[in-house]
């Protein structure tokens, strides 16, 4: 895969079936895959609706608000819980039965899904108001860099680097993903890093 660009603004828009909010698919493994037999997947949808979550059993996700206010979020697995764009995402099995509603309007928010029996990830924020600098990732398979807001953020790694707009992101290889990284901007930022793990084959 070596370095991959992804964008907001070329994403796949997919309408919902319940007419309550639309999606963006930004990523997906491997390419050309299906909502059915994909491996992992990145996107960001937008929510205009109170509702309950669709059921993906067998896989994890991991949830972020990237704008609005907010979703309250009432699930079996936990206690009601707030959800927004101070918040840092929220992990949780996709199985799992979720109702979902609107703080105060429309949200956008922003999603990453993988196949359990064979991936794990780990979606985390990061607010950068200079530089930032990501330690090489030793166990990671792919690593996502995604800039949500601000910018442009520089990525300087391997003694190149790569500019990235709001609503652009680079994919990395697990050869690049063991390389520091430095993240700068001069404008502060909003960037989502996902983690993405192949377990190994038994």
């Amino acid at each position: 895969m070596s370095i991959r660009r992804v964008d907001l603004a070329n994403a796949k828009h997919m309408p919902w079936k319940n007419g309550a909010g639309s999606t963006a698919e930004l990523a997906i493994a491997p390419p050309g895959a299906s909502l059915d037999d994909f491996a992992w997947r990145i996107s960001s949808a937008k929510v205009a609706g109170h509702g309950s979550f669709s059921s993906f059993s067998g896989l994890d996700r991991s949830l972020a608000i990237l704008s609005g206010a907010g979703l309250r979020l009432h699930s079996e697995a936990s206690a009601p819980l707030e959800l927004t764009t101070d918040s840092q995402p929220w992990a949780f099995q996709g199985e799992t039965t979720v109702y979902a509603e609107l703080i105060d309007g429309e949200v956008t928010d922003f999603n990453l899904i993988s196949r359990r029996a064979d991936w794990t990830h780990d979606l985390q924020s990061l607010n950068i108001s200079t530089s930032h600098r990501l330690a090489a990732a030793e166990q990671t398979t792919v690593l996502m860099i995604y800039c949500h807001a601000g910018g442009p953020l520089t990525c300087q790694f391997k003694g190149e680097q790569q500019l990235l707009s709001a609503g652009q992101g680079l994919l990395l290889d697990e050869a690049d993903a063991k390389h520091a990284i430095t993240l700068s901007t001069q404008i502060p930022s909003k960037v989502y890093l996902a983690h993405l793990q192949q377990r190994a084959s038994h």
